[in-house]
């Protein structure tokens, strides 16, 4: 599964290179133009929009199957960093001045 933020969105994917897909608003076909978003998996997912103009001799893209992609949040490629940044502000805004209050309150104590 490939994970595609915003997958309603579009109506056609298609792998560029081995770090960007391509969704295409429509279908491409000849004599058209059609907005895109270019999103760079490898990046944390930026994106670039843009226009593309195919003519009546372009070579059309072969769009990838909507089996294939996903909006599910647990196909990104950076979901492991994710929670791991996770565990650390939990740790640093939660768990430290929790035990800090804790030992504190606990010295004022009779």
């Amino acid at each position: 599964m490939i994970y595609v933020p915003d997958k309603e969105n579009y109506e056609c994917f298609v792998v560029q290179s081995d770090s960007i897909i391509r969704a295409y608003e429509e279908v491409p076909t000849n004599n058209s133009n059609i907005n895109y978003r270019d999103y760079y998996f490898q990046a944390n997912y930026l994106y670039r929009d843009g226009s593309q103009n195919f003519s009546q001799y372009a070579t059309l893209p072969v769009c990838i199957s909507s089996n294939e992609v996903t909006d599910v949040v647990y196909y990104r490629n950076d979901f492991d960093s994710i929670l791991i940044i996770f565990l650390i502000l939990v740790l640093v805004f939660f768990w430290f001045p929790i035990k800090l209050l804790t030992r504190i309150f606990k010295r004022w104590s009779l």
